[in-house]
């Protein structure tokens, strides 16, 4: 079986297994592992055979790597996207030809899980960012069974989830569109579920809404807001939310994030998608500061895809080489912070907010209780 540190969670041996006998379980920072029933395993081999990490193969470089900046034209869609609703155009269009679309949405209690839609007014559960590694359910069946009946299925998650459900799937569907977005990690759902604990015990209420990418303030300037059912609000800078410090920092991600195997401007997604992140250092004529996405093509069928919805956007071809700089997400993976196992043992201890600072900026005594639960971990090996 693949190792700790390098599975991603894409759940492609669960789903694969003619047995049945692999389950996700969530681990203590409730990072979901491949969990084996070793009395009904048969040692088919399956999970290794499809495991996007253990097969993992180099894309074919192309000749030329197209990328664009793109906006929606509808700027009620743009607002309320993370950056220039590209996937709302897509999805639109998937939409109306009588197709589904799965991705990411928060359920009830603002759990982030993958979900399929098929009716534009269920289209906004699937849009901003959801900084939380998403449960992908059963998922990758459904999609299998809906290409089955013929529809047409767009899928979007991250690099690894993308490639699980190709490595799941087996073989290419012509009517099987894949989306995945650079990714800088996915933090503990753990640590989010303790995080709305400690701030509806602050504004004494439950949430109501989550909006991790608010652009109140400007698209380079986001804000989280988090409204409450007693009408508060809690909206914070980017760089001044402890949650979304600790992300940035690389403080509560999943282990295998550090070596990260899917790093590349070559995906086996049709199209990648993300912020365009220094647009205004490279293209400042077409930066308003309300959001633009960066597009990689990554095969034809992505190429015909954006041909057929290029009315409905604004598309401005560039320098994918000039992006690195600005999204160096896109070919490299997040460095580890040195505080990172502390924190994750001791954010629930004492004020979540202090205890993120004291790991960004730790005292003589927090690099000493450091030390020595690194001597404490070594000792127990």
């Amino acid at each position: 079986m693949l190792p700790i540190k390098d599975c991603t969670g894409c759940s492609a041996c669960a789903h694969v297994c003619p047995k049945g006998c692999i389950s996700m379980i969530a681990n203590e920072h409730g990072f979901l592992y491949p969990q084996i029933n070793n009395d009904i395993c048969v040692e088919c081999g399956a999970c290794k055979k499809n495991c996007p990490v253990l097969n993992k193969t180099a894309t074919e470089k192309s000749e030329e790597i197209i990328s664009y900046a793109a906006k929606t034209t509808d700027e009620t869609i743009r607002k309320c996207s993370s950056s220039g609703g590209i996937f709302s155009a897509i999805a639109k269009k998937v939409i109306e030809n009588n197709g589904i679309v799965y991705g990411a949405a928060f359920d009830g209690k603002f759990v982030v899980k993958h979900i399929s839609v098929s009716s534009l007014d269920d289209l906004d559960l699937l849009r901003r960012s959801k900084y939380v590694q998403s449960d992908l359910n059963n998922s990758f069946v459904s999609v299998k069974n809906n290409l089955t009946e013929g529809k047409t299925v767009l899928f979007t998650g991250t690099p690894c989830q993308v490639e699980g459900l190709l490595a799941y799937l087996k073989k290419p569907y012509d009517n099987l569109i894949t989306m995945d977005f650079v990714c800088h990690g996915v933090p503990s759902p753990n640590v989010w579920e303790y995080y709305k604990t400690y701030l509806q015990k602050q504004y004494k209420s439950a949430i109501t809404d989550v909006n991790f990418r608010d652009k109140t303030l400007g698209w380079k300037n986001s804000s989280i807001r988090i409204e409450f059912e007693n009408s508060n609000v809690y909206c914070n800078l980017f760089r001044n939310d402890p949650y979304m410090n600790a992300f940035l920092a690389n403080m509560d991600l999943r282990e295998s994030c550090y070596t990260c195997k899917f790093k590349s401007v070559n995906h086996k997604s049709d199209i990648t998608v993300a912020d365009y992140w220094g647009i205004d250092k490279t293209n400042p004529e077409i930066d308003d500061d309300k959001g633009l996405s960066l597009v990689l093509i990554n095969s034809d069928k992505g190429a015909s895809l954006l041909n057929v919805i290029e009315s409905s956007l604004t598309l401005t071809k560039t320098d994918v080489e000039k992006t690195f700089q600005y999204n160096p997400c896109i070919i490299k993976p997040a460095k580890k912070h040195s505080f990172s196992q502390y924190f994750l043992n001791n954010y629930r201890k004492g004020d979540f907010a202090k205890v993120v600072d004291s790991c960004l900026n730790p005292s003589y005594i927090t690099r000493l209780k450091r030390k020595f639960f690194q001597r404490k971990t070594e000792m127990l090996k």
